[in-house]
């Protein structure tokens, strides 16, 4: 008798456990039903900003595991000045040209493996101190002035270009300026044109894997303040340059996107 009841409350408790389980994917059914209804409802332009807030999300959920304090996603422009308080481990490459120490592994595997691949890429610029900077800038609106050109055209036609002093990447040993010896060779030197370079081609689809982003592409000039520049690299480490490059964002939008997340 005992057996039989046993049993008897057993299958009651799996015919009951089966009963909640088809009442709550009823229940979900119907949610999803009435969610998929309420989206058929909205305009497109609804449509749109939603799947724009999901994307946006997606992206906010797929944030490496960094923080705006890391060295190599130090910020530096025209709106955020270096701290020259910091002390940076300098180090020369086999040319001479200063760069932060951190980078000099993943630049040299970067190069090297240009080479493998048929280009012999240079540095032509690294680190620059605030000083030579300055004379950099003072000299570019000299050159307008000269030209003819108002003094405002002159800091406006310099800025397009070159950061003021104490905005420059430069300043922080991360970037660098890359040609490759055939380009050295014509003498058209930092020019956007650089970018017919099969080298320069090679470095967009490859320089992420060695930590460095093309730092001023087309189409960002509003959020980096500088003109397109072919030449210039920034160094932001692996895991950060690949995001970047997934999300084709520029140095501020990264930024911007980890604030956003508390990071």
């Amino acid at each position: 008798m005992n057996k039989k009841l046993a049993l008897l409350l057993i299958t009651t408790g799996i015919l009951g456990g089966c009963e909640q389980f088809n009442q709550e994917s009823v229940s979900q059914s119907s949610q999803a039903s009435e969610t998929s209804s309420s989206i058929d409802t909205l305009t497109p332009e609804e449509k749109q900003k939603l799947a724009e807030e999901a994307e946006h999300q997606a992206m906010l959920d797929a944030l490496p595991a960094v923080s705006t304090e890391d060295w190599n996603l130090e910020l530096v422009n025209n709106w955020t000045k270096i701290d020259e308080s910091i002390e940076r481990p300098l180090k020369a490459l086999p040319n001479g040209l200063l760069v932060d120490e951190r980078i000099i592994e993943d630049y040299t595997a970067m190069t090297n493996a240009g080479k493998e691949a048929g280009h012999e890429i240079v540095a032509v610029s690294t680190y620059r101190s605030v000083e030579l900077q300055k004379t950099n800038y003072n000299n570019s609106v000299q050159k307008y002035l000269n030209e003819g050109h108002s003094r405002e055209e002159a800091v406006k036609l310099t800025e397009d270009y070159i950061a003021i002093p104490g905005g420059s990447e430069h300043h922080t040993g991360l970037a660098v300026d890359v040609m490759d010896t055939e380009w050295v060779k014509t003498g058209k030197g930092l020019i956007a044109e650089f970018d017919t370079q099969a080298s320069q081609k090679w470095l967009v689809e490859h320089a992420a894997e060695y930590g460095f982003v093309l730092r001023f592409p087309k189409g960002k000039e509003e959020e980096t303040g500088i003109e397109y520049e072919s030449w210039h690299f920034r160094y932001v480490g692996k895991e950060n340059a690949a995001y970047m490059k997934k999300y084709d964002l520029s140095l501020e939008e990264y930024i911007a996107l980890l604030e956003e997340a508390g990071k």
